[in-house]
């Protein structure tokens, strides 16, 4: 069985439910194109506005951490 403990710590403001759920984020936070991936689920109309203000912040980490 894989060990998920350690999420990817860049989408820990996603709440898994379920291993496919780990599986999903462990892939999309190992992405090359994790800020395309995030800025997309800001048009998602089903997102919370909770959740899409953590992608929001999230966005804000990446592009900060890119500029150091």
């Amino acid at each position: 069985m894989l060990c998920y403990e350690n999420t990817i710590s860049q989408l820990n403001f996603i709440e898994p439910q379920s291993l496919c759920d780990y599986d999903l984020i462990n892939e999309v936070a190992s992405s090359e194109d994790l800020t395309s991936i995030l800025t997309t689920l800001l048009f998602d109309d089903t997102l919370s506005s909770n959740l899409k203000e953590q992608v929001k912040k999230q966005l804000r980490v990446l592009k900060a951490n890119k500029r150091n």
